[in-house]
Formats: structure tokens, sequence, C-alpha cells
């Protein structure tokens, strides 16, 4: 079992997976523009000493407390499911004794993943590879300080 955390997971998603996201789940072309529209209008500005020192626009990321960060973050680990469903078909992935019946390859709580499979360096390279389509695809990437593995019967 590995658990997995997302480092700074709703800061790092790319706005253009989103964007094709949308559209390859075919929302409408005038939702996907007003939802884009809301991710992306970013500007921080920078107050030093009780002064405006300068600002910059935002470029990834999902604000934290907007109410559409959550749905968006939904419909990306959603993708990050696709892709497992496909990785575990795949004959060298094999499943966890405990979890083969019912089909389950991992579990999703708010940023955490664990994923779930058989000890052995195939199953492991799937789930590896998996992790890297997901950072390369999405920005989220595991933070390797956080996350963990289970070895066991």
């Amino acid at each position: 079992m590995l658990k997995v955390d997302l480092h700074k997971a709703f800061d790092s998603i790319h706005w253009n997976f989103l964007e094709d996201l949308l559209h390859a789940l075919r929302f409408p072309k005038a939702f996907t523009k007003w939802i884009m529209a809301c991710v992306s209008n970013v500007e921080f500005i920078l107050h030093l000493n009780g002064r405006v020192q300068g600002n910059f626009r935002g470029r990834r990321g999902m604000r934290q407390g907007d109410p559409l960060s959550p749905l968006l973050f939904v419909l990306a680990m959603d993708y990050f499911s696709r892709i497992m469903l496909r990785a575990s078909s795949l004959p060298q992935y094999k499943h966890h004794p405990h979890c083969k019946a019912l089909n389950i390859t991992h579990l999703m709580f708010a940023v955490d993943l664990i994923l779930f499979g058989k000890a052995d360096v195939p199953t492991l390279r799937i789930m590896k590879d998996t992790l890297t389509t997901l950072s390369s695809s999405t920005g989220l990437v595991a933070n390797i300080h956080k996350s963990q593995i289970y070895l066991g019967d």
C-alpha cells in the first residue's frame, strides 16, 4: 500500500489541464470559458511595511476557499482514477490479494491517495508511472517527505 500526499495540490494544478479536462468532459464552451475566467483571474499584490511594493499575476493553481476549487479538484482526481483503471488492466499489474475481488486499486480523501497493489517490481513500476503521468498532465506532484509505503500480507 502506498499512501501518497500531493504536494500543494490546489496551488499546483495547471490551468491548461483544467481547460482541456472540461473540454474532454464535454462541458459547454461558454461554461468552460466562465470557469477558466474565475480560476485564472488571479493577481497577487505585495505589501511590505504597509506599502504596496508590486504585483504579479498567477500562472497556475486554484484558490483555497473558492467554492469552485474542490469541485474542480474532484474532476482532476477523476482523471487520476481513469488512468489508474487503465494501468491496472495491464497484465503486469497485480492487485493486492484482499483488493482483487472488488478491483480496488486506490482510495482518495482530500489531497491524499492510497494505492493498493502487490508488492512486486512490475506493479510498483506501474504505480510510479501512473503518478508520473498524473504529475506531467496536471502539475500534481507526490510529496515524498509525507508519503509512505506499507508492506504486508
